[in-house]
């Protein structure tokens, strides 16, 4: 996971300079929360952004989910952007996503504690739990982003947002709500 994080790192630094102008470089920090079928936890995540034009935004991030249940995740995605400007508030941009990801699992193995829930009704959930326990826990799968976001400045080099997107990952889709702080540099 270090080495891809690593990867990840040198990727979107080496993408050059970019955001909100062409050109244009910020790095986010981010708090949020992701819920889906199996796994509900809050999250901490970080995120280089790229303008590759003036409306057209690159954002390679990555996220790691708290363990919840013995089960943690970790997600590496790159988004793509476009920034819609709002006229009447000034500096205020919302822009939908669309991008790829790949997720990750950590941690379930044999010590998983599924507490008194009944999770017979979700389809093939004994297959990819016993996988994953075979596995030793860890499991890799590669899905879309799709979602809207908003960001307004609060100091000259500084912005605010408010992202949610649904992951789409097989059996482990997901809906993720954040906040972000960015520096813009």
């Amino acid at each position: 996971m270090k080495k891809l994080f690593v990867l990840l790192s040198f990727i979107a630094f080496g993408v050059g300079s970019a955001w909100g102008q062409q050109g244009e470089k910020t790095v986010s920090v981010n708090l949020g929360y992701g819920t889906g079928s199996l796994h509900k936890s809050f999250k901490v995540g970080a995120e280089f952004r790229y303008n590759l034009t003036d409306a057209i935004r690159l954002a390679p991030g990555f996220d790691y989910f708290l363990k919840s249940d013995g089960l943690g995740l970790w997600s590496a995605s790159v988004n793509g952007h476009y920034l819609f400007s709002i006229k009447s508030v000034d500096g205020l941009k919302v822009y939908p996503l669309v991008g790829l990801t790949m997720l990750g699992t950590t941690g379930l193995g044999g010590n998983v504690d599924l507490g008194d829930e009944d999770y017979s009704d979700i389809p093939r959930f004994e297959d990819y739990t016993d996988g994953a326990k075979e596995s030793g826990g860890n499991s890799t799968n590669f899905g879309a982003n799709l979602g809207v976001g908003v960001q307004y400045p609060i100091l000259s080099n500084l912005d605010l947002g408010f992202e949610i997107k649904y992951q789409f990952v097989k059996d482990y889709d997901q809906v993720v709500f954040g906040i972000n702080a960015a520096y813009r540099f």
